[in-house]
């Protein structure tokens, strides 16, 4: 039992404690946005365009982009694994699709009988599948919107699914990016009992490129109250080495807690590889993120 309690403090480490739940669906997989503190929705198009911004896809960067990252996700709090997939594809000047799979899976925790017999284990777990699109609606403005189908088993009675959508803005203009959205709209999530809100969001934030550094600041507002802002730098030698750093502001008890990011990427021949570390959180704190892409 008392093994049973860690572990659902542990999760309760990622969902809301007001009436919401799914929160992990605010947890960006992208190595290269971790990097800069999550500060991703301004930024030119990645593989992870549907966690960043769909609407990216449909203007300038790669044609197309795919990734697979992993992540060890609040090792001293929680010890999480975090695999994602994801990637778009712009069939035309105007057009682009994406698609994105996200998976976070906790510790196994043991079941036990009331005799004091362990009888079986369980390993709680939450995932979500997405599709995307994006559209060019004139010169360096574009529209998306995605939709996502939610898995969320916490224990062996508490299960249950839903279905959400994200609609987002992106304009950019020579130097200057920006990027407005909307995130987790959708059906409640109900694990038998009471239904719970998806952790709605808005984000909107900017970025600016110079000589190779491209600085990045985010605002994002929660539906259940609360507000989480974040500023990241990058720098690029050569199109090849990507230095990055960050800090993000948070709310432990709301949203993603208050946390510090560097991070590395190094791309050649269409290949990229990214990685970025969290650190200064109680909670976060040696969070690693990995990623291995390729784009054309």
């Amino acid at each position: 039992m008392k093994k049973l309690l860690s572990i659902i403090a542990a999760c309760a480490v990622c969902l809301s404690l007001s009436a919401q739940s799914v929160a992990f669906l605010n947890i960006n997989p992208d190595p290269a946005t971790a990097g800069v503190a999550g500060t991703g929705i301004a930024r030119t198009a990645d593989a992870y365009a549907l966690e960043n911004n769909i609407a990216a896809a449909a203007l300038n960067g790669p044609k197309m982009a795919a990734a697979a990252g992993f992540g060890m996700w609040q090792p001293k709090a929680a010890n999480s694994k975090l695999i994602s997939a994801a990637g778009y594809y712009r069939i035309s000047d105007r057009l682009a699709l994406g698609v994105q799979f996200k998976d976070m899976a906790y510790p196994a925790y043991s079941i036990v009988s009331g005799d004091g017999r362990v009888k079986d284990s369980f390993a709680p777990m939450e995932l979500t599948a997405g599709l995307g699109v994006a559209y060019r609606l004139a010169d360096g403005f574009s529209a998306g919107v995605s939709l996502r189908f939610i898995s969320s088993s916490l224990t062996q009675e508490a299960k249950a699914s839903a279905f959400g959508a994200d609609i987002a803005l992106k304009y950019e203009k020579d130097a200057f990016q920006a990027g407005l959205s909307v995130c987790n709209l959708g059906t409640p999530v109900n694990y038998g009992g009471e239904n719970y809100a998806q952790p709605g969001i808005a984000r909107l934030g900017a970025a600016y490129s110079i000589a190779g550094l491209t600085a990045s600041v985010e605002a994002d507002y929660l539906f259940a109250g609360g507000l989480m802002a974040g500023i990241g730098l990058e720098y690029s030698i050569a199109d090849i080495v990507s230095l990055r750093g960050g800090f993000h502001y948070g709310d432990a008890a709301k949203a993603i807690p208050t946390y510090a990011s560097v991070g590395l990427g190094v791309q050649f021949a269409g290949f990229r590889l990214d990685a970025a570390f969290l650190t200064a959180s109680k909670t976060l704190g040696n969070t690693l993120m990995v990623g291995l892409g390729y784009s054309f």
